[in-house]
């Protein structure tokens, strides 16, 4: 820092600092969009995998407990 310098970095930070960490996280949340997939459509693939672990569970002889 030079001599005569009435600059106070802690200031600069603190106030800075906020205002850096809000921009990125606007930035954040308008780059982050939601999936274009139907939820019907991931529900039900979730629901198919889920009725193919119970019968291979069957198929072993476990009940999967």
């Amino acid at each position: 820092m030079a001599e005569g310098s009435d600059v106070n970095y802690w200031t600069l930070v603190t106030i800075l600092g906020p205002i850096l960490l809000l921009g990125v996280m606007i930035w954040a949340f308008t780059r982050n969009k939601k999936s274009k997939v139907d939820p019907e459509v991931t529900e039900r693939a979730t629901h198919d995998l889920y009725q193919e672990e119970q019968r291979m569970h069957e198929r072993d002889g476990n009940s999967g407990l």
